[in-house]
């Protein structure tokens, strides 16, 4: 097939486009929003207008502003620091609970493994052994508590989900199934789903809906692309900064820094973390998550190997599909930021200082993101997907 052309099927129909958004923190948020930007200025597409929205952590967030009616470059505005439209600044006023994380107090005895179950369901049988959905199970239970961003959430959108296709991916804990509010049975509104979604393991608390616990969905996969099989759409649009060039090489000189890092960070250097200190676990993933050079990109060799499997089996299906991630450089901005300086939310309530790192950071990959779009619409493989979203906004 010609790579201009606008389209797979031919004729005057109206073609469908499905958006996936990754998880990734406040990385994949920055992301998501200059990734929405270019496409709308290149196209003319909104992606407010696509059939599915289909969030994973980070990812969700994103999903539910646009599901709320921000539109994409007030999205990309706000994290850029500059003025949003009116329309966009009246849905942003709605959120005025200030974001924050609060500290779970716990026995010492619950700091052991917090789903034995799915880590004995994981192992066996010992031929489809799940390694990392074993150690979601073994690892203690996360200790921050996020309320705040489920309220966010609310006051974000009220109404309890939106009228517009909209899917959140999470993982039950009790036995490790992905799950995905808005297409399972599953009693949730969209603010529950998300903060469910959100629920790092071992960092944050896991999140009950409906009466089962969950945890964040990139426990399956960051993209979760292929849960955009059926429904078929003509094109699937997947934003996923987390996946790209990892280069296995730089793990070895990283593991024992990352985890030298890890211990000293919580007080194991020399001696072992005093018992006042209830949730060292918790404290020595963090920091080895935080300044493990080695977990980063181990996690994005795993990030990248998954969205290859997912968006192969979208092609057999003859599914068009369009993949934004970042080049090498990308990967390195998107692997500088810290998270914890980073308000993770980002679309809402407060003024941030702009001159902050973290703050010129998300917006410097903001506009990456966008400069990656236009030059995957505008080279020769890319005008197909040009042509494509051209004709859906129309």
């Amino acid at each position: 097939m010609d790579p201009t052309e606008p389209a797979p099927n031919g004729g005057d129909d109206v073609l469908s486009v499905g958006l996936v958004f990754s998880g990734g923190g406040a990385a994949a948020e920055a992301w998501h929003a200059g990734v929405v930007r270019a496409l709308h200025a290149v196209t003319g597409w909104d992606a407010r207008r696509a059939e599915l929205i289909l969030g994973t952590s980070a990812g969700a967030i994103t999903g539910l502003c646009l599901r709320a009616g921000i539109p994409p470059t007030d999205l990309y505005a706000h994290r850029r620091g500059e003025p949003v439209s009116d329309e966009g600044q009246e849905i942003i006023d709605r959120v005025t609970t200030p974001y924050r994380e609060g500290r779970s107090e716990r026995d010492w005895n619950e700091q052991g493994p917090q789903s034995p179950t799915l880590a004995a369901r994981a192992l066996w049988p010992p031929w489809q052994t799940r390694p990392l959905h074993a150690a979601v199970g073994l690892l203690p239970r996360g200790t921050r508590t996020t309320e705040a961003l489920q309220q966010r959430m609310a006051e974000l959108h009220p109404e309890p989900w939106p009228a517009e296709a909209f899917w959140v991916t999470a993982v039950r804990l009790s036995d490790g199934e992905r799950v995905v509010f808005g297409r399972d049975d599953i009693a949730a509104t969209a603010a529950e789903a998300v903060r469910a979604s959100c629920a790092v393991p071992a960092m944050f608390e896991p999140v009950t809906v409906d009466g089962q616990r969950y945890v964040d969905g990139g426990v399956h996969s960051y993209t979760n692309a292929d849960l955009m099989g059926p429904p078929a759409f003509d094109l699937v649009v997947v934003s996923s900064p987390m996946s790209g060039a990892a280069g296995w090489s730089t793990v070895r000189g990283s593991l024992s820094d990352a985890w030298i890092k890890a211990r000293d960070g919580v007080g194991l250097g020399e001696s072992r973390a005093p018992a006042s200190d209830r949730a060292w676990w918790s404290e020595a993933l963090e920091a080895a998550w935080s300044d493990g050079r080695a977990f980063r990109v181990a996690r994005r060799q795993w990030v990248d190997d998954k969205l290859r499997e997912e968006v192969e089996g979208l092609r057999r299906r003859g599914i068009a599909v369009l993949v934004v991630e970042p080049d090498p450089d990308g990967v390195e901005l998107v692997d500088t930021g810290n998270d914890a300086d980073v308000d993770r939310t980002g679309h809402a309530g407060e003024e941030a200082d702009r001159s902050h790192p973290a703050q010129v950071w998300r917006a410097e990959l903001a506009a990456d993101a966008d400069r990656a779009v236009r030059r995957l619409l505008s080279d020769r493989a890319g005008l197909r997907f040009a042509g494509m979203l051209r004709r859906a906004a129309s």
